[in-house]
């Protein structure tokens, strides 16, 4: 039986995550790989919506309306007011220079000058989420550049660039897609460790220190606290559940 304690190793895992992302560029550079500065007016299509939706037009209903700002990432809710509706898999751009990737079909208010980002069709890429997550992490600058008084559009941010990867004369998709993989791996690892601190500190309060899977401890009229580890070798990480119920007399 492992005990909580035993959650070290998933911090040297953490940084094992941070050397993949080193050996990924290593490794792309060696294999030919290569960064350019490209204009986003020449890998992006821009447009806009037809519609002045406002609050009125709210009501629970129809597709997701993304709005500027970053409250609930730009969703302002749902209408099924008539509209344009934009495709899934494109990126939304408002005026202060938000970027988000939208993995749902939506509409979007006029009046907050928010517009629509698609990848040009002759470069044959299909923008997958980690690809769209890559593609808005390099757009995240522009919210130093624009503001209230001096508010994003296309028309300004085509001549913006952004830094991709190229390998062969094309952009590196594999590149991309396996960079947010491996940032995925090491958020996850952060969390699982931040979640195994909080457990210890709570057993250690509480004298349940080497509580291991399946320990029952206290009566039926005390605490019943149930701990239970799954340990997932093949994928190396760690899951934790936890469960505490007070049973009053």
């Amino acid at each position: 039986m492992e005990s909580i304690q035993n959650y070290a190793k998933w911090r040297m895992f953490g940084k094992d995550i941070s050397h993949h992302l080193n050996k990924l560029d290593d490794n792309f550079i060696k294999n030919g790989g290569e960064f350019r500065e490209v204009k986003i007016g020449d890998i992006f299509n821009f447009y806009t919506g037809d519609t002045d939706i406002q609050n009125k037009h709210i009501n629970g209903l129809g597709e997701y309306v993304i709005t500027s700002g970053l409250s609930n990432s730009g969703i302002l809710g749902q209408t099924n007011v008539k509209a344009k509706i934009f495709e899934q898999n494109t990126i939304t751009v408002d005026m202060f220079g938000n970027a988000f990737f939208r993995d749902f079909n939506y509409k979007v208010v006029t009046h907050a000058r928010v517009f629509v980002m698609d990848l040009k069709k002759d470069l044959n890429i299909v923008m997958t989420n980690k690809v769209g997550v890559y593609l808005v992490s390099l757009l995240k600058y522009l919210t130093k550049i624009y503001k209230y008084d001096d508010m994003c559009s296309p028309v300004k941010i085509k001549n913006n660039t952004i830094i991709l990867p190229y390998i062969n004369n094309q952009i590196a998709v594999s590149y991309m897609e396996e960079k947010i993989y491996e940032l995925e791996q090491e958020r996850i690892h952060e969390l699982e460790q931040e979640r195994a601190y909080e457990i210890e500190a709570y057993l250690m309060a509480v004298g349940l220190t080497n509580c291991q899977i399946n320990q029952i401890i206290g009566g039926g009229s005390g605490l019943i606290f149930i701990c239970l580890i799954i340990l997932s070798l093949r994928n190396l990480k760690l899951v934790i559940y936890l469960k505490s119920k007070i049973i009053l007399n």
